[in-house]
């Protein structure tokens, strides 16, 4: 669990540096799929959190590998947004948490 807390609070990093332009924008398009996919790997891990804590480890690495493919389904949408954007500054952090979505899918 202590690994999981590192890649919300990466993925909520990004939240904050994500510039909004034309709604009807492929940038745009890229960074509603990144929230949506990012809310839903957040809600899993939450969900996954909250189970430990109560003892129950039921479908734990099931559910681990679904949220850590919609979170690297959500950073891949974000880089392509980024690169649309012709931002190169966050690329290495972008690469390095889907890095870590991997390794949580790999994990169990």
């Amino acid at each position: 669990m202590k690994r999981l807390f590192p890649l919300l609070l990466i993925s909520f990093l990004f939240f904050s540096s994500v510039l909004s332009v034309n709604a009807e924008s492929e940038f745009e398009m890229y960074l509603i799929d990144f929230y949506q996919k990012q809310e839903k790997a957040s809600k899993i891990l939450k969900e996954i959190e909250t189970d430990l804590k109560d003892g129950s480890r039921d479908r734990v690495c099931a559910r681990q590998r679904e949220a850590a493919n919609y979170g690297i389904e959500a950073t891949e949408s974000l880089i392509k947004a980024f690169k649309i954007n012709g931002s190169k500054t966050e690329m290495e952090n972008l690469q390095a948490g889907l890095d870590k979505w991997r390794e949580l899918r790999d994990y169990c």
